[in-house]
């Protein structure tokens, strides 16, 4: 298609749909506020980059099919790859049982997946990079019913038919639909109040570890502690203490340590009691579930859609974000594939796109609420009451915790789980799990 777009935000979502739309779109220009450079490297307009992320088996299928090689190309670059049934995870409940599910966990920092990202989306001829531009607002037509670019401080209206915003949890849409003069879109909040302390630390290589990371859940109401300790590249090891409800990890070393110490899980002890730091703590909170109604609003602007943290942002702790996004860039894609109206195809991808954060939505959320005072909406209380009964039976089960971490990675329907999770249990086991590697 004869299409100009121009994708606002330049981190993961941003150079995803960026490399969907190359391949449909005469010219894709990224804008983006930072100035990436070549090498992996932490960016400000990406605070959270310093925390962990972990793909689900579904993003990372969609990554390996966008570009191809891509997870051989991380673990050359030193980002470890195992069974995510070997990933011992403790819950309030117990811990997760240690078997093979099948589905492949890869640990890596943040910039080190967009460095390999941006270098292969760049390479394209049809994208063009316009580092250090801020976007000041929403350029439409004289009836306010189409977009026709974007306003920038440095290089004044860039036009297009299509833009994609793809600023992330801190989008400024809102405010430039107002500045248009068109209706706010409803937002859906759920808090948990999850706050996330890292701090990495030199990993021995050589050392036969049997575990790649280790993860101690928080859980709504009563365990407002956790923390996780992933592998990653260059030899390094990133701890995270969790804080939810309003509490928080110190920064400091000592305070660091204490909390680390004073967990259930005996992995992310192991590591700061004995590893070696290479730098301070950062802390970087704000991560509530907040998901803006575009799909409902009315009228929608021909010309414009928006994804992945900027439609809607989840709480990190469950991992679907990354995975969320991606998805939805190859739907824009298969979106545009399916119709040559563009102000028909934006309107049905914004819908669309809502659809694929139900799933998501509702496992995050009906947990979370949990933290929240007064009353839960009935469907919120029934599927938390599900999923609180799912984890009181994981430990004890093998093939439902397969099953669960299935429709996690987003790779089945939750409709399997309901069978077992409703039978009471043909047999126990004792629980596993608890011991240092």
């Amino acid at each position: 298609m004869d299409i100009r777009a121009v994708v606002v935000g330049g981190g993961y979502a941003g150079l995803v749909v960026a490399r969907v739309l190359a391949g449909r779109c005469t010219e894709v220009t990224v804008v983006e506020q930072d100035t990436p450079g070549p090498d992996p490297g932490h960016r400000r307009g990406t605070p959270q980059s310093r925390h962990p992320h972990a793909l689900l088996a579904r993003g990372a299928q969609i990554l390996e099919e966008l570009f191809p090689g891509l997870q051989d190309e991380l673990t050359g670059r030193g980002a470890p790859v195992s069974d995510f049934g070997r990933f011992p995870m403790l819950y309030p409940t117990g811990w997760t049982p240690r078997v093979p599910t099948g589905l492949v966990l890869q640990t890596f920092s943040r910039p080190l997946l967009e460095a390999c990202i941006r270098r292969r989306v760049l390479e394209d001829p049809a994208v063009t990079p316009l580092g250090g531009t801020r976007v000041t607002g929403l350029a439409l037509d004289a009836r306010r019913e189409r977009v026709t670019g974007v306003r920038t401080e440095r290089h004044g209206t860039l036009r297009a038919d299509l833009v994609v915003i793809a600023t992330g949890r801190h989008s400024r849409l809102p405010a430039w639909l107002a500045e248009a003069g068109l209706p706010a879109p409803e937002v859906r909040r759920v808090d948990g109040r999850l706050s996330y302390v890292s701090r990495l630390y030199k990993r021995d290589t050589s050392a036969d570890f049997t575990w790649q990371a280790s993860l101690q859940a928080t859980l709504a109401p009563g365990t407002d502690r956790g923390g996780a300790v992933v592998a990653i590249e260059d030899g390094r090891w990133l701890v995270c203490l969790l804080g939810a409800d309003g509490r928080t990890a110190p920064t400091d070393p000592d305070g660091f340590a204490a909390y680390a110490a004073a967990l259930a899980n005996p992995y992310v002890h192991q590591v700061t009691g004995t590893a070696e730091p290479l730098g301070p703590a950062h802390r970087y909170a704000g991560l509530g579930n907040e998901w803006h109604r575009y799909d409902r609003l009315r009228p929608w602007p021909a010309g414009l859609v928006v994804l992945g943290d900027a439609l809607c942002s989840l709480n990190p702790l469950y991992g679907h974000g990354m995975t969320v996004a991606a998805q939805q860039a190859v739907l824009l894609g298969r979106t545009l594939d399916g119709t040559t109206a563009l102000p028909r195809v934006c309107r049905r991808f914004q819908r669309r796109a809502g659809r694929t954060l139900t799933l998501p939505w509702l496992m995050a959320a009906s947990l979370d609420l949990g933290w929240r005072p007064g009353r839960t909406p009935l469907p919120a209380a029934l599927a938390g009451r599900l999923l609180h009964r799912l984890l009181r039976r994981i430990p004890d089960d093998p093939d439902l915790y397969r099953r669960f971490l299935d429709v996690q990675h987003l790779t089945a329907s939750p409709a399997t789980l309901l069978g077992p999770a409703l039978r009471p249990a043909r047999t126990r086991r004792a629980r596993t799990g608890g011991t240092t590697a």
